[in-house]
């Protein structure tokens, strides 16, 4: 048993060696050598990306999986240049991808777009920095930077993929104040959606960020308990100056959006989110 054990532990690591030279050779940067001086250890939030691919763009049918698999990184590679389309970047809550994350990419695949998650804590040593079921946070004060980080960082990779024009912001949570407190995107950015967060945080996490003219789109429970924290706050009071901007509060929902317990929240935040997509 031993031989047979040690060849498939061998086999296993060449294949994923195989991966990674793939994963490099696609995104255009060398597989050996030093790494990325800014974000290299928001690489492996990156590798570790949940994908969806719809049909739009594979010519077959949707593909589910991580940016390192073998059958994601060959689907990249046969979507055509043109025409180019706008993909969706995801970032998941503070306590990691789950079902609210899960039925989110599903839903997106869905409107045709390709999604996008960086796993946060595929960063060794990652903490989380919350505690949602006392309602707890900063547990780990560096989280919002460390999320900020992995923006740029997917940003810069989505930005080689030949047939990405656009990207759509979307977060949810922690991942919601991280996709509304950036600044700047070396990508167009075709619109911004913020779920379960309430934009009234403090200093560089307070408000929207980005430039007033990119359209905006936040959906918060008024059952949230981080809603509930500030009471009757929420994104749009700081609206002010974005013209192409909403906030949706939906009544009697909590923390949950694409899951929320009643079905007809659910509907109304999947249909706000559908109609932002098509209108941007």
């Amino acid at each position: 048993m031993r031989p047979t054990t040690s060849l498939l532990r061998h086999c296993t690591r060449a294949a994923r060696g195989a991966a990674v030279v793939a994963l490099a050779l696609l995104l255009g940067a060398p597989a050996q050598g030093p790494a990325r001086a800014a974000g290299a250890d928001a690489a492996p939030t990156w590798e570790r990306a949940q994908v969806a691919l719809p049909r739009e763009l594979t010519g077959q049918r949707p593909i589910l999986g991580l940016m390192a698999d073998a059958e994601v990184l060959a689907a990249l590679q046969r979507i055509p240049p043109a025409p180019r389309a706008a993909v969706v970047l995801l970032m998941h809550g503070c306590n990691g991808i789950g079902i609210e994350e899960t039925n989110a990419r599903l839903f997106l695949l869905e409107q045709g777009y390709a999604v996008f998650m960086p796993d946060s804590f595929a960063r060794p040593g990652r903490q989380s920095n919350c505690a949602t079921t006392i309602g707890a946070t900063a547990l780990a004060p560096i989280a919002p930077s460390l999320r900020l980080d992995e923006i740029d960082y997917a940003l810069g990779q989505l930005a080689r993929l030949p047939f990405v024009d656009r990207v759509f912001l979307a977060g949810s949570s922690e991942g919601g104040q991280a996709v509304a407190s950036l600044a700047h995107s070396p990508l167009p950015l075709a619109g911004i959606v913020v779920l379960s967060w309430h934009c009234q945080g403090r200093e560089a996490f307070a408000g929207i960020q980005a430039p007033p003219e990119v359209p905006v789109l936040a959906i918060i429970g008024d059952d949230d308990p981080w809603y509930r924290a500030r009471p009757g706050r929420h994104c749009g009071q700081v609206f002010e100056g974005r013209p192409a901007a909403q906030s949706i509060v939906l009544p009697g929902s909590g923390h949950s959006i694409f899951s929320a317990a009643d079905p007809g929240n659910a509907q109304r935040a999947r249909a706000a989110i559908a109609d932002f997509l098509k209108a941007h």
